[in-house]
């Protein structure tokens, strides 16, 4: 006996048989009938995905996002690099702010913050800061590896949720244009018969009717 190879929806967890499962035609992953929907066109397409397209782009950028493309770009020929304030407010195309001139903690590698961020996310970290010459060194280190994925607790689906998964969907029956042309000829045809038949059945008299009347007169 030959059992399916059980396979996990990509979106609430739940396992079916690979066959009872859609692939998204944007991401490529697996996902039960619960967890896809068909696009425009007709091809099936996540919950996720889906969310992503209605939703709108945010075209926003923080200042800072320039300085980290700055330091990514010099990391494969340098392992430090001095910066005085007045270059670092040309990169980010803005002054900075008034507490960075004054308070060195401004540029303590904390994260969790826009402008540490900067350099931090890139592998960089801040090895010496000048305030009386306003500049700045910064040191190549290897990049913080952050765990961005985090532990999603799956609840318990119901076992109704995963009959509704295994209904089928009602498909839209799309006649062929030969089958609705083989039926209008056969109407067409009908048409034409009937007053043929017609006449058949009035002329159809026995041997004594016609013996006794003529074909236009009926017997009362």
């Amino acid at each position: 006996m030959i059992f399916p190879v059980e396979d996990k929806c990509s979106l609430c967890g739940a396992e079916f048989p690979s066959f009872l499962l859609n692939r998204c035609s944007r991401c490529g992953r697996l996902y039960c009938n619960n967890c896809i929907i068909q696009g425009k066109d007709g091809e099936p397409i996540c919950l996720n995905c889906a969310k992503k397209i209605i939703t709108p782009k945010i075209l926003w950028r923080s200042k800072y996002t320039y300085l980290r493309e700055y330091l990514a770009s010099k990391a494969i020929f340098s392992e430090r690099i001095r910066l005085s304030f007045r270059r670092i407010e040309e990169i980010i195309g803005d002054r900075l702010p008034q507490s960075a001139y004054n308070n060195p903690e401004w540029w303590s590698n904390r994260p969790g913050r826009s402008h540490s961020e900067s350099w931090l996310s890139v592998g960089w970290t801040v090895e010496k800061i000048n305030l009386e010459k306003k500049e700045v060194i910064f040191r190549r280190i290897k990049p913080i590896e952050r765990n961005s994925k985090r532990k999603r607790r799956h609840k318990r689906l119901s076992e109704e949720f995963k009959l509704l998964a295994l209904k089928r969907k009602k498909r839209k029956r799309i006649r062929s244009k030969r089958k609705i042309t083989e039926a209008i000829i056969r109407m067409k045809n009908l048409k034409r018969r009937l007053p043929q038949e017609k006449l058949r059945l009035n002329k159809q008299r026995s041997a004594y009717q016609k013996r006794l009347y003529r074909l236009d007169v009926k017997p009362e």
